[in-house]
């Protein structure tokens, strides 16, 4: 990951109560908005869940398979209003820069997502491409780098190798829409997906069939451990205390708002999203792969990127949208520091806009260079950062029946469908 820079170690904000506008929530769920499961707040809980994004979802839907648990989801917003609701809809795993459990752990997430979806007809656009990822490189040291983790894997024996190949001749480049890359590592299983409508099935399935209690625009203020000798927790919101025997923290990037003792080791940081409208071309011939960009910020690349694109309608007229992402690097301290999310950082969605020429063929433009591409919508969001990379999942220590999962480090989707586990089973 990133080296975080220094910044000041104070706690989180609350979420912002004016997001900026995310595609991913152009269709909300009609039941999720405004949702409120009781009208009046429960007094008491089993177990509270702070957050309703995937962790907060998944989380739910591992308690609900346990009998007679009292479950309570409270959400500052509407139901998966943060950073879940506001991705760049991958769902891949890292094989060729991650320790072989943990890429073998992330490949067994994919197959976890792609396994309910297609048992539940989910409609969430989740596809596997058919050409996998591509991870681009726009610095020659940085690949260098990179080329010895891959060449490491291969020499390893290990099996997740099949899925990982170098790219760095110039047709190779070219035939990867990336001809002035520095080279490529070219991974065949990955998928993309509409996050916000996955973990808006999975709660409306909870609400409807498990009786989960889930009550929105209730943000949660403090933690406070009752008496001396009582194991409960009161959570107190903006409408009131529940008084819980567990709780689970889904906040992510905003956890050191409950647990200030986190402030330096969940970091906000502020990401930059943007649904660009596709040229002709490549909403006649889509992408088939999906793409992250690394390294060359000194020479006029972006330097963090990350590219997939919708599915086009079938009249072939509308559709494909390329939700791009990143470009952290022309922000200030790279968004480091930044839990609000009712602006857009304007340096990196001019980035944004002009990296796509390098993919856009040149026949749309004639001679010319190619246009920039018109945004449909232009949206921030705010992940949490841990100091190693590494999420934090567990027993928070030194508050008993209190856990957490959170820190992803903007990579959380390969790893929250089955993370659950091991912070949970304590739970119940």
């Amino acid at each position: 990951m990133d080296t975080l820079p220094s910044i000041p170690n104070k706690p989180a904000n609350l979420p912002s109560p004016n997001s900026t506008n995310s595609f991913w929530h152009r269709s909300p769920s009609s039941f999720l908005l405004h949702h409120r499961s009781t009208p009046e707040l429960p007094s008491s809980a089993d177990v509270v869940i702070v957050g309703s994004g995937i962790t907060g979802a998944f989380c739910a839907k591992y308690l609900a398979q346990s009998a007679n648990l009292n479950v309570v989801m409270v959400e500052a917003r509407e139901a998966c209003w943060g950073a879940t609701g506001r991705n760049g809809g991958h769902c891949k795993p890292h094989i060729y820069p991650m320790p072989l459990d943990i890429a073998q752990f992330e490949l067994r997430n994919l197959r976890t997502i792609a396994d309910l979806v297609a048992q539940h007809h989910i409609d969430c656009e989740f596809q596997q491409t058919s050409d996998g990822t591509c991870y681009a490189f726009n610095s020659t040291r940085e690949f260098a780098k990179a080329k010895k983790l891959v060449q490491a894997l291969q020499s390893s024996g290990s099996e997740m190798a099949q899925y990982i190949s170098l790219a760095e001749d110039k047709a190779s480049l070219k035939s990867l829409l990336i001809p002035n890359a520095a080279g490529a590592i070219t991974q065949t299983i990955a998928a993309k997906l509409w996050p916000y409508k996955l973990v808006a099935w999975v709660l409306e399935d909870l609400i409807k069939n498990s009786h989960l209690n889930l009550q929105t625009k209730t943000p949660v203020l403090s933690l406070e451990q009752q008496g001396e000798g009582n194991k409960k927790w009161a959570v107190c919101t903006s409408r009131g205390t529940i008084e819980a025997t567990s709780v689970v923290l889904a906040t992510n990037a905003y956890t050191s708002h409950l647990l200030p003792e986190f402030a330096d080791l969940i970091v906000p940081v502020r990401g930059e999203m943007s649904a660009l409208t596709p040229p002709a071309s490549l909403r006649a011939n889509p992408l088939t792969r999906t793409y992250v960009f690394l390294g060359g910020g000194d020479q006029g690349y972006i330097q963090d990127g990350y590219l997939t694109q919708r599915p086009v309608d079938p009249s072939g007229d509308s559709g494909g949208q390329m939700m791009f992402g990143g470009a952290r690097c022309d922000a200030r301290n790279m968004g480091v520091g930044v839990d609000d999310d009712s602006e857009i950082d304007k340096p990196s969605a001019k980035r944004l806009h002009t990296l796509m020429k390098h993919l856009v063929p040149a026949s749309d433009a004639g001679d010319a260079a190619p246009p920039l591409l018109e945004a449909e919508n232009e949206w921030s969001g705010i992940m949490g950062f841990s100091r190693d990379g590494c999420p934090w999942v567990g027993k928070v220590p030194g508050k008993n029946g209190v856990y957490l999962s959170g820190g992803y480090t903007g990579h959380g989707s390969s790893l929250v469908f089955n993370i659950r586990k091991p912070p949970l089973s304590a739970v119940v």
